[in-house]
């Protein structure tokens, strides 16, 4: 069936069965008129008036199909049988035609009759062998009527004549019977001969169309693959995967609806965890006990199972999915290495929409939604020991930060009642004491302010923030800091800064961790650079550069871990937590940023933070 279906279709290769031909029929008549001048000329005798009037016939009922074609176009394209019917119409007019000429050039005995030829071959491309038969047939029964007819006299042929001798084959009629004979024989050969090409090449047509199917049909299968496999590795959290996941299979697999269940922490019951095209009252209300469904204990013993909604086996669900139309589905086990999480299943509103040829793409898609569940569950664990942790890092640093305020405040009261009174050991003591708690003190507050960084729940609130303002409140900052030092400090803003959208409290903790570190690690007599500028792009650019103690080679894969410090750091300042350039990496990152560094060890470092300028 599809092969005759295909094969019907074929003639469309040269455009509609019946456009194509009117096309090629506009010439005749100029043919017919030059061939009926060049036979004059060559010196044959035959009637002309008659000819003249086949030859102006033809375009006139060529136009008449070229009108029809044109008027009902879409109508023949949704109505098969009418196409067929005008070309057939069409082929009977031009036999109608030829077989008139034919008699007025000579009768059965025509050299005209050759031509009858080209509308078997016609017939053979447009048509099935059947056909082709018919039209051979039609044209070798014609003539040999007109043979009957001419022998008859019933129906007298035009003489035609060569410079005066005629061309007539009735004075010998076995002669005559044996060419129409072999003429006819010759009709039915070329329809057979055509009529077997066609066949063969409608055959290799449909080879070709059914591969190129298939390959777009595996082309679609694999970038749908590829959009899972996207999303299971850009996408942390177990829904928004799972969304993907059943929208991209119910287009692939061309269902009504795909739905994913995953087995409760008890390992009796199956729930609906992510669906498309299936209302969220019915997933609301859906749960599957295993005990009750022997589908879907079969499916959870690896196997893929097909079922129909009227069959025989129990079908969980079925009065609900019937309701939906539902007609029939396919189920296959969400397995990963030795154990089941939950089935996958594809529905369909047809009865046998589902085949065994597609299990095997079924059990893939099912590997990669397992995959996709256990990874979103270990990232989902993994964010809520993170923020455990950040939690945990929040409750003690503030607990701590309260004793810790008031032993600086005691002491504080302790160096004023001592008045310098004390022994120049207890002054030592008492700075040395103080020292180190304004060190524990800074401690603390990086990492509240990393705490707060990483807290998920903290909202950021994103407001557009002047960033020449920034620059201001970096120059004001530290230009005291910097004297003091005997370093020298410029801060320079370009003149088109655009507005980014951030939290100027966190872009404020870039600029102090940045530029105290610079300033802390240069030198008196070094210099410490600040830049503001807007690149080509949509970013902006902030830019610290220093010449101070750089940082070796070896360790600086390292500088944005908590903790850390650079060797020579610590030989350079004791105090310091490692925490600045963490706290700086995690506010850029929370501003849709990036930061690098560059340093080189004796010579100073650059630091540029990148940021977006859209909201």
């Amino acid at each position: 069936e599809p092969m005759n279906a295909l094969s019907e279709d074929l003639p469309q290769l040269w455009g509609r069965r019946g456009s194509w031909q009117v096309r090629l029929r506009w010439a005749v008549a100029p043919l017919m008129l030059l061939a009926a001048i060049l036979g004059r000329t060559a010196g044959f005798e035959f009637p002309i008036v008659p000819i003249l009037v086949v030859a102006a016939a033809s375009p006139v009922y060529n136009a008449v199909f070229a009108w029809s074609f044109n008027r009902w176009s879409r109508r023949l394209e949704d109505e098969p049988q009418l196409d067929r019917f005008l070309t057939t119409l069409q082929v009977l007019a031009d036999y109608a035609a030829m077989f008139l000429l034919i008699h007025f050039t000579g009768g059965a005995s025509s050299p005209l009759a050759v031509f009858l030829l080209f509308h078997v071959v016609i017939a053979a491309i447009q048509f099935r062998a059947a056909k082709a038969y018919q039209y051979a047939a039609l044209a070798a029964g014609g003539l040999w009527l007109l043979l009957a007819g001419e022998l008859s006299g019933w129906l007298p042929a035009p003489p035609i004549t060569f410079r005066g001798q005629p061309v007539h084959l009735l004075d010998r009629p076995v002669y005559a019977a044996l060419l129409l004979l072999t003429f006819s024989a010759t009709l039915f050969l070329t329809a057979f001969m055509v009529g077997r090409i066609m066949l063969q090449l409608r055959r290799r047509v449909i080879e070709v169309a059914h591969t190129t199917a298939e390959l777009a049909r595996l082309n679609r299968r694999l970038n749908s693959l590829y959009a899972m496999v996207t999303a299971i590795g850009g996408e942390r959290r177990l829904d928004p995967v799972l969304d993907t996941v059943v929208a991209e299979l119910v287009g692939v697999l061309e269902a009504a609806a795909v739905g994913i269940k995953l087995l409760d922490e008890d390992g009796e019951t199956l729930r609906f965890v992510a669906a498309h095209g299936l209302p969220q009252s019915f997933l609301d209300r859906s749960v599957v006990r295993l005990e009750e469904s022997e589908i879907d204990r079969r499916v959870l013993a690896g196997e893929v199972v097909h079922s129909r909604m009227g069959g025989v086996e129990i079908v969980p669900l079925r009065a609900e999915l019937q309701t939906l139309g539902i007609r029939s589905a396919v189920l296959a086990p969400l397995k990963l290495e030795d154990r089941v999480l939950g089935t996958l299943g594809a529905y369909s509103d047809r009865a046998d929409r589902f085949f065994d040829k597609e299990d095997e793409f079924l059990q893939l898609a099912a590997e990669l939604v397992a995959i996709a569940i256990e990874d979103a569950r270990a990232n989902e664990t993994v964010e809520r020991l993170m923020a455990d942790r950040t939690r945990f890092m929040l409750r003690t640093t503030h607990n701590l930060r309260a004793p810790l305020a008031a032993a600086r405040s005691m002491l504080e009261l302790v160096a004023e009642d001592s008045g310098g009174k004390g022994s120049p050991e207890q002054e030592e003591y008492l700075s040395r004491i103080e020292q180190r708690l304004w060190a524990l003190d800074q401690t603390i507050a990086e990492l509240l302010a990393l705490a707060h960084t990483r807290d998920a729940d903290r909202d950021t609130v994103l407001e557009p923030v002047d960033l020449t303002e920034l620059a201001d409140y970096a120059r004001r900052t530290f230009q005291a800091k910097a004297a003091r030092k005997r370093v020298r400090y410029a801060v320079e803003a370009a003149q088109d800064l655009p507005e980014v959208q951030g939290h100027l409290a966190l872009l404020r903790q870039v600029m102090d961790n940045l530029v105290s570190n610079a300033i802390k690690y240069t030198p008196a007599g070094g210099e410490v650079e600040v830049s503001f500028s807007r690149p080509a792009g949509d970013r902006v650019r902030i830019q610290v550069r220093d010449s101070g103690i750089g940082i070796p080679s070896s360790e600086q894969d390292r500088l944005f871990e908590e903790f850390f410090r650079a060797t020579n750091a610590k030989k350079a300042t004791p105090a310091g937590t490692g925490l600045g350039l963490a706290l700086v990496k995690q506010a850029v990152e929370r501003h849709r940023g990036r930061v690098t560094v560059t340093s080189e060890e004796g010579t100073g470092t650059t630091v540029v933070v990148r940021l977006p300028t859209g909201s």
